[in-house]
């Protein structure tokens, strides 16, 4: 979306726990020192608490990194289940079909899979993600499996993570045993103003940017206040500006763009739509600034999400992130290549909408913006009860434009001929009674989405 304009080679602030975007900030620094100490002195058992969107998905991924080469590690966040699921769900990581086993049978196979590890000279660590949302009996499962040992050291190293209600099961008096198992305890804090403006840094450095400081120290303030020093909160906020910023063609995000971009409320109380023609036309509705924000962040939400399918489906691997963006991208919206010609008194918008009749097809207009939105009405093929991403072709348009001059939002027309459609607005100085006079050749035209 707003990659090439600032020079990006990849999504700075995605929603994938990408280990290579985790900045180290002193409590994430802290956690994964303690972490990685623990396992290797054979602690048995360590818990992480955070609240969400703290980034602690992503400090997990970075423990695993590190210990590839001394450990296995198999990660769990199927955390809704009962014991004997639990036990599937591990031994499904390693491999092993579970299904008819019982529990002694399971206990059996996983102890055999610990004990070659342990002949190999690896060790053997369990990471449990979200596990606030385990049941006490499947805790107390868990806190049976570090009886896995010999005479000498642990067979299995075991991390709890989860949000606050994990610290607050683990102090009820029916997990008494668990919590005292539990050596080390790190937790992670929310990131000051400094650290959160060291944050962006990171994230921008490692996708690629390389030029002038892209967000102005009141920007960066905005984001710390509104954000309030949480790492997700920060990336949605980052997002929405370098959207809104390319928008409005700025090469740098000042603190009214990243203020603008904090606003998550659509403003609908202002939308006042117009019925359509007999002939069909696109319907036309008033917007504004803030509520195209809200819909570029829904669009955001559900490409990255779609994102996020891809980068599990290939095991997790990174380094192709800006591939399955752009694919994700592509699966759900539609190219629109648009021209934008302008008179003396009026602009005329085409679009390139094939596929779309009137009725698909809503633009809405702000007095220097407009936001052209689509989507198809077809059934898409299934297969197994789910959509098939790759068997369907997208069918969503979302263009923000940003207009060379301001417009009267009440006066204007959209029509959809033959996949064109054709937007005509009038320019504020336009009086009423004057016309549009002959058009001249294009003054702008878009990128393609």
């Amino acid at each position: 979306m707003f990659l090439d304009f600032y020079g990006l080679s990849e999504q700075p602030f995605g929603v994938t726990p990408d280990p290579a975007y985790l900045y180290l900030s002193r409590t994430h620094s802290q956690a994964l020192t303690s972490l990685l100490s623990g396992i290797q002195a054979d602690r048995g058992f360590m818990a992480l608490i955070a609240e969400p969107g703290m980034g602690k998905t992503t400090l997990l991924y970075r423990l695993i990194e590190e210990l590839r080469d001394s450990a296995r590690t198999v990660f769990l966040f199927q955390t809704q289940c009962d014991s004997r699921e639990f036990f599937g769900y591990v031994l499904g990581e390693l491999g092993i079909e579970a299904a008819g086993m019982d529990l002694a049978s399971m206990h059996k196979k996983l102890n055999e899979v610990l004990f070659s590890e342990m002949l190999a000279g690896k060790r053997f660590v369990l990471i449990v993600d979200e596990a606030q949302n385990l049941d006490a009996p499947v805790l107390e499962t868990i806190r049976l499996l570090s009886d896995f040992e010999t005479t000498h050291s642990k067979l299995l190293e075991i991390v709890l993570a989860g949000q606050p209600l994990l610290a607050k099961k683990l102090a009820k008096p029916g997990l008494a045993q668990l919590r005292q198992r539990i050596t080390i305890l790190g937790r992670l804090e929310r990131l000051g103003a400094e650290e959160t403006a060291c944050y962006i840094d990171h994230r921008l450095k490692v996708a690629g940017y390389s030029g002038e400081a892209l967000f102005t120290p009141e920007a960066l303030a905005v984001i710390a206040k509104q954000s309030q020093g949480i790492p997700r909160k920060i990336n949605s906020i980052c997002f929405n500006a370098l959207v809104l910023g390319e928008v409005r063609q700025e090469r740098t995000i000042s603190a009214e763009i990243a203020q603008e971009a904090s606003a998550q409320q659509l403003i609908g109380s202002e939308l006042t739509r117009q019925p359509r023609a007999e002939a069909e036309p696109a319907a036309v509705a008033s917007g504004s600034g803030d509520e195209f924000m809200e819909l570029a962040r829904q669009i955001n939400e559900r490409i990255a999400s779609r994102a996020y399918e891809l980068f599990e489906s290939s095991g997790f691997t990174h380094g192709h992130d800006r591939e399955d963006w752009v694919r994700a991208e592509s699966e759900i919206l539609v190219n629109v290549p648009v021209d934008i010609t302008e008179t003396e008194g009026a602009l005329t918008i085409r679009a390139e909408v094939a596929g779309f009749d009137g009725k698909d097809i809503e633009v809405r207009v702000a007095p220097r913006s407009l936001c052209i939105i689509g989507q198809r009405h077809e059934s898409p093929r299934r297969h197994e009860g789910k959509i098939v991403y790759s068997e369907r072709s997208a069918a969503e348009i979302f263009r923000v434009l940003e207009l060379p001059s301001e417009i009267s939002p009440d006066k204007v027309t959209a029509k959809v001929s033959e996949g064109l459609l054709v937007i005509k607005l009038s320019k504020v100085a336009l009086s009423k009674e004057a016309e549009p006079s002959e058009e001249v050749p294009a003054l702008a035209k878009t990128a393609t989405a």
